[in-house]
């Protein structure tokens, strides 16, 4: 039995939690978790760099069993006292008061912990996109600001105001932009024009059979110069960024459930199902189908929130989605 299959058979043996008569479903592809305070709907297009989709406080959350995570926001999460984990590969990052732990969209990672531990977490989208050398997750020691405001929402959670929601909001918002200000996390800087253009081509046809040489030419570059160029820029060759915006749209279209898993495929370029089926996982660590099934899993919204989107994916900035 591989280490995934211990965790998930580890996932399922564990209590669903619950808070009052909620139950935490997790959240891998929507940002609703179930017990969250909800807000922008995920693919709702953006009115500031910072777009909150929800904020949540559980004083006792448990069974925190979730592995495998690949979602396309940002999270951060910050646990009054020590006793959950994150995973990132073969590195267990344990977390606790010392730190706030900031994971951007398109990460892989699991969570790990069952001791009942207080937590706070924020789900949101945002405009930068993280510079491609940063190491995962990115964790911030909180000065005496950040705590002051980590410390009024316990508060406001168990507030009964009827402006509970909107001081939530604004409280978070603040939160988020004073973390997202800070040096320890390295955005990516502007892609040089002919580059930019490239990754635009890219973004707007990703189903499209691109080679290194026809990208070049596009671009008016040599192909070793333009490869050179690239990888410097975006951190990945150009085929290995087509990839990545193909498994992005076949994210989106996955939603789809009209949709066979052999038109996906040939929607997002892909020869076949089966090297679809090969590629995805590779990127994702699950096969379409479970991902599909994971998506349909997902609880309603709320009737003030439409239907989440998957258009539009959130964390770019010059047409480039952050790293996983």
């Amino acid at each position: 039995m591989t280490k995934d299959d211990r965790e998930s058979a580890a996932s399922r043996r564990s209590p669903l939690p619950r808070f009052d008569r909620r139950v935490n479903v997790g959240a891998y592809r929507h940002p609703r978790s179930g017990v969250g305070m909800e807000y922008a709907p995920l693919g709702e297009p953006p009115h500031a760099e910072i777009t909150l989709h929800e904020t949540g406080y559980w004083p006792t959350s448990y069974a925190w069993n979730y592995p495998n995570v690949f979602s396309p926001f940002w999270r951060i999460t910050y646990d009054f006292e020590p006793g959950h984990f994150v995973e990132f590969g073969d590195r267990r990052i344990p977390l606790g008061p010392e730190y706030l732990c900031v994971i951007p969209d398109h990460q892989r990672f699991s969570c790990v912990g069952d001791k009942p531990v207080a937590t706070l977490w924020f789900l949101f989208s945002c405009v930068w996109a993280i510079a491609p050398e940063t190491r995962m997750p990115i964790l911030i020691r909180p000065d005496k600001v950040l705590l002051s405001m980590i410390e009024e929402f316990p508060a406001l959670f168990r507030d009964r105001s009827p402006n509970k929601e909107s001081q939530i909001r604004r409280l978070s918002l603040a939160l988020l932009t004073y973390i997202l200000g800070d040096r320890d996390i390295p955005r990516r800087k502007d892609l040089p024009c002919q580059i930019a253009s490239a990754v635009q081509a890219i973004n707007d046809a990703p189903a499209h059979p691109w080679s290194n040489p026809e990208l070049a030419r596009l671009v008016a570059m040599s192909t070793e110069g333009f490869l050179r160029a690239f990888r410097r820029s975006v951190g990945e060759t150009p085929i290995q960024y087509v990839q990545q915006v193909r498994i992005q749209k076949a994210c989106r279209l996955l939603a789809d459930q009209a949709l066979s898993m052999e038109q996906v495929a040939e929607l997002t370029g892909f020869s076949d199902r089966f090297y679809f089926t090969r590629v995805f996982k590779k990127q994702t660590n699950v096969t379409p189908a479970k991902y599909r099934k994971q998506l349909g899993a997902a609880p309603p919204s709320p009737a003030r929130n439409p239907a989440p989107s998957m258009s539009g994916m959130p964390g770019i900035r010059n047409g480039v989605p952050a790293r996983r």
